[in-house]
């Protein structure tokens, strides 16, 4: 029996057992001083009630997942044929404690015992092992309803992470089509076309490949200095592309050991980049701290850009946060 199937026994068995403790417990703590009614008692509820555990546990988890492949007739069948099957179980086992179980009523000292019949104990097991049944027919229904709402909640978080990665994609994919616009022009330029065209569609071609095929990005974690050796790509794409607008980055804080949700540095930057003059150069600076890296620009803006900023819901992109993670979970 592989592990799971062996731990998820023992911890039903000891949850009905102690059930069965549970209600028998006043019987006996009264019978505890008498060996007849203690082995009565015994008997009559923890030996049957480990047989009916069985019969609880194989319907539970054996007989009534039939039902999805072999229909319901014969999943009903074969429940009432394991059922019958436990009751002959119990009749054999009436054998070995014929005056605890097989008695019709406790005979007084020097009177003739009676003892049920075959048939008649085969009625009172039938009925025990229908109650059982039902129960065990409750309990599965509870168990699939509780791994259907497990699965929606997978599948709803998939579905949400799915969402996210898409909407992360779309915007980088923005950005790097307008990076593709200017390779477009430059490669219009038969002296350029040769050296820098091909220079900058191998680092296009790079930056694709990241955000297409890296393992870090599909799980919304990627380590740091990995991000940012394709962010100094991105930047060094941007300068080739963009002459009139250079940028030179600064990073203070070490980069090794710690993971970042991947491409938001391209998205500031290029927010940043935005708000600058095209005519001045752009220093930007990368603070790396404990938990969180901050990306910010010195670029002046011009005085326009500055009295936008003043208007109600307009935000002045000039500093951008995100939390460092310890570990890709």
């Amino acid at each position: 029996m592989p592990t799971q199937k062996t731990y998820r026994y023992w911890i039903h068995l000891a949850v009905w057992m102690a059930l069965v403790l549970l209600y028998a417990f006043p019987m006996l703590k009264g019978n505890i001083s008498s060996p007849l009614g203690l082995r009565y008692t015994l008997v009559r509820f923890f030996v049957y009630g480990f047989i009916n555990f069985h019969l609880f546990y194989i319907l539970t988890f054996a007989v009534y997942p039939l039902h999805a492949r072999l229909g319901t007739a014969r999943a009903l069948l074969i429940s009432f044929a394991v059922i019958l099957g436990f009751c002959f179980l119990k009749y054999g086992a009436g054998h070995i404690w014929p005056d605890e179980i097989l008695q019709l009523a406790i005979a007084m000292i020097g009177a003739k015992k009676s003892y049920h019949s075959f048939w008649s104990y085969l009625r009172i097991s039938l009925q025990t092992g229908i109650l059982v049944g039902f129960a065990a027919y409750a309990y599965y229904v509870f168990l699939m309803w509780r791994t259907g709402d497990r699965q929606s909640r997978r599948l709803e978080l998939e579905a949400a992470a799915a969402g996210k990665q898409f909407a992360q994609m779309q915007v980088s994919t923005g950005l790097l089509l307008r990076k593709l616009k200017a390779i477009k022009s430059l490669l219009e330029t038969e002296e350029k076309r040769e050296k820098e065209g091909a220079e900058a569609i191998l680092q296009l071609s790079e930056l694709l490949r990241y955000m297409l095929y890296d393992k870090g990005v599909k799980l919304d974690k990627a380590p740091l200095d990995r991000e940012l050796y394709y962010f100094n790509i991105y930047l060094k794409l941007h300068n080739r592309l963009f002459p009139g607008q250079q940028v030179s980055l600064h990073m203070t804080g070490p980069t090794t050991g710690r993971y970042v949700t991947p491409l938001l540095l391209q998205t500031a930057a290029e927010k940043l980049l935005a708000r600058s003059d095209n005519g001045l150069p752009v220093m930007l600076k990368l603070e790396i701290g404990e938990d969180e890296l901050a990306l910010s620009s010195s670029a002046g803006i011009s005085f326009l850009q500055r009295l936008a900023a003043w208007l109600p819901g307009t935000a002045n992109m000039r500093r951008f946060k995100t939390p460092l993670y310890a570990g890709p979970a």
